[in-house]
């Protein structure tokens, strides 16, 4: 499937022509898609909206490991015999979420090329994001970190526009994304709205060609030439 097929294959679309059962679940900002230690029987698609992944210790301590968007899945370790959600996900913006029951999935991924096709295009974008996740974390500076994140939710690879508006994300959500600490965050969200690469009030806008400034030192001087899901 090439990549122009892939962006507008509907899985919901596709699941209810082959009588595939599964539901649209819609969750205000802030409401618990899924919690950390949930029974890992469904596989969620995001038809719209950001979805916030988060992981909890033992001890208490929790970490944001991804802010997902349109397009991505979540949830499929399911399919790899995973017994329980090791992520929670949080709505963080309003979402509209396909659920898929595993058994439901198994079965479209037998019996539809396209569909199997698109899911395994997905989870690889996704991998590759993973990979370039840890390489931001060992070579890129906070400064990096922060300005590669903003780019991303913002969608600066795959929606070519000079501003973004993305919802805004509280700092130490920010932190937790990079792995720094949120008075890091605040020195350099403060910079960058003076420079003006950012505004924020209520909604987060970002400029991101002045925003991709940041970055032309880094590995990922390029980052349209980067492919996360």
């Amino acid at each position: 499937m090439t990549r122009r097929r892939q962006r507008s294959f509907q899985p919901a679309v596709f699941l209810r022509k082959m009588g595939a059962k599964s539901f649209i679940a819609l969750f205000r900002e802030g409401h618990t898609i899924s919690a950390q230690g949930d029974p890992g029987r469904e596989v969620f698609y995001i038809e719209k909206g950001h979805v916030k992944l988060t992981v909890k210790s033992k001890r208490g301590k929790e970490t944001v490991l991804a802010i997902l968007h349109r397009g991505n899945y979540f949830g499929a370790g399911c399919m790899t015999g995973q017994a329980f959600c090791t992520v929670a996900a949080t709505a963080l913006t309003r979402c509209t979420i396909l659920v898929i029951a595993k058994k439901e999935m198994t079965r479209a991924l037998h019996n539809g090329h396209e569909f199997s096709d698109h899911f395994i295009g997905c989870l690889l974008g996704r991998n590759i994001r993973i990979e370039e996740d840890l390489i931001d974390q060992h070579l890129s500076s906070c400064e990096e970190r922060l300005a590669r994140a903003l780019l991303l939710v913002a969608r600066y690879d795959k929606i070519k526009k000079p501003t973004a508006v993305i919802p805004k994300i509280s700092q130490r959500t920010l932190g937790g994304l990079i792995g720094s600490a949120r008075s890091r965050v605040c020195y350099f969200m403060n910079k960058f709205k003076k420079l003006g690469y950012i505004e924020y009030g209520e909604r987060l806008r970002v400029h991101n060609s002045s925003l991709s400034g940041v970055l032309k030192d880094s590995i990922f001087s390029d980052l349209r030439a980067s492919r996360p899901n």
